[in-house]
């Protein structure tokens, strides 16, 4: 249970994120979700810290405050951290070794001293899995507070101010 909700807070986090890098790109929400929706954790988290670079570098904090780009980094750090659990919840074949403690193994066909087999397996403690879904928890929850501090570009105003560029207006 506790792998599933983890699992189901990462899709929430990815959300999220696609969401921000949007904002970010001063992107109305379809045309940026139609984008984002195609990359991986870790290109979405890549396109955020370009995204924060371009903010802080071009518009030097006048359409997002520099406190507020600081704290997504530090979010999606704390995000990118947590990504190897996930990736070992996605990976791996995983059951339960006690009530304490779970197992998880991706069938490698490694040889026993190849350095790819000592990452074949791993196991943790249900405590451990319960403290990183609650870390994970909390950034989501700042993530989405964050997405309402961000100035949203609305599709009418672009296609407004496109339709006005286009005739010279």
């Amino acid at each position: 249970m506790l792998i599933g909700m983890f699992v189901s807070e990462w899709a929430t986090a990815e959300f999220y994120l696609g969401l921000v890098l949007g904002r970010l790109l001063l992107a109305p929400e379809y045309l940026s979700r139609t984008y984002t929706d195609s990359l991986g954790a870790a290109q979405l988290q890549d396109s955020i810290r370009q995204a924060v670079g371009i903010q802080k570098e071009r518009y030097s904090g006048k359409l997002v405050a520099d406190d507020l780009l600081d704290e997504v980094l530090a979010l999606n750090r704390k995000i990118e951290h947590l990504r190897s659990l996930r990736n070992k919840f996605a990976h791996f074949c995983w059951m339960r070794a006690s009530d304490e403690e779970m197992f998880g193994t991706n069938f490698s066909g490694a040889a026993p001293n190849d350095k790819r087999h000592k990452r074949s397996f791993a196991s943790l403690k249900v405590d451990e899995i319960r403290q990183q879904h609650q870390e994970l928890f909390r950034a989501v929850e700042r993530l989405r507070t964050i997405v309402g501090e961000i100035p949203e570009v609305s599709e009418e105003a672009a296609i407004a101010a496109f339709k006005a560029s286009r005739d010279g207006l």
